[in-house]
């Protein structure tokens, strides 16, 4: 009796698998990034090798600011040269966001340390505390502003680093890490 359930089991996860795949190819292009980050990261638990689910996991993970978990994601890449960038990519992100806390909380040097560009707010905010480019509105707790009068991102650490960036004196984009 054992036997005939753990066969029954077996036989039915390719097809809960595949209707996960399913569902996360539909969220990630619609553009839901939140629930195909959601559905991704249980693929992974499901232990996911398929790297292009992979890497759209990490896109769509980087684009809702779950950076720590494209730190664990980007270690399963590697076979291909797509994945190995995709891995370069989010270790950056990750290294980024490590740096920036860092800065913010220890004020760390940041001058010393290279990194590439990427497209994500965290290389803009990483680029312009590397260079020296920001003011100081508060010094504790720490409270910067990157960018001028108008159009710019707003830096302030609680237990938090939050990121803020405002256009036209609105806000549009709020992020939150850990």
């Amino acid at each position: 009796m054992r036997w005939l359930m753990y066969l029954m089991l077996v036989s039915a996860y390719p097809l809960y698998a595949k209707e996960n795949v399913e569902a996360f190819a539909k969220a990630y292009k619609s553009k839901s990034m939140e629930k195909a980050c959601t559905i991704g990261r249980h693929l992974f638990r499901q232990n996911m090798r398929d790297e292009n689910i992979l890497i759209a996991t990490g896109h769509a993970c980087a684009e809702v600011d779950f950076i720590d978990f494209i730190g664990v994601l980007q270690q399963r890449m590697g076979e291909s040269a797509q994945s190995r960038k995709a891995a370069v990519y989010f270790s950056t992100l990750l290294l980024q966001k490590r740096l920036i806390s860092q800065f913010m909380h220890e004020d760390i040097d940041l001058s010393l340390y290279r990194l590439p560009m990427t497209d994500h707010i965290l290389s803009e905010v990483y680029e312009a505390l590397h260079n020296g480019h920001y003011q100081t509105i508060k010094a504790d707790p720490k409270h910067l502003r990157i960018g001028d009068e108008m159009n710019y991102i707003d830096l302030f650490v609680d237990q938090k680093v939050y990121v803020n960036r405002y256009v036209a004196g609105k806000l549009i984009e709020e992020h939150r890490y850990r």
